[in-house]
C-alpha cells in the first residue's frame, strides 16, 4: 500500500492481521501528542511515560473488540 493509512485503516490493520508495523505507525503518529497534553497536567516525566505506555497497550489490547463496521459509522 502507498501513502499514509488513515487512523481507521491502521486500527483495521491492527485488529485484524495484528500488524506491528501498523500498531507502530499509530504510535509515532500520536504518542508525542499525547506525551505533550499529559506533561501540560504531570510534572513526573515517568508518570508520563506510564501513561503513554499504559494507553497504547490499551489500544493493542483493545482491538480484539474491534467492530469494523462501528469504526465505518463513526469515520461517517
Amino acid at each position: 500500500m502507498s501513502g499514509t493509512r488513515s487512523d481507521g485503516e491502521l486500527l483495521r490493520a491492527i485488529a485484524v492481521d495484528r500488524d506491528r508495523r501498523a500498531f507502530e505507525e499509530l504510535y509515532r503518529r500520536y504518542a508525542p501528542w499525547l506525551a505533550a497534553r499529559l506533561r501540560g497536567r504531570c510534572a513526573d516525566p515517568a508518570m508520563v511515560d506510564d501513561v503513554v505506555q499504559e494507553t497504547f497497550l490499551a489500544v493493542w489490547r483493545g482491538t480484539a473488540r474491534y467492530r469494523e463496521e462501528a469504526a465505518a459509522q463513526d469515520a461517517a
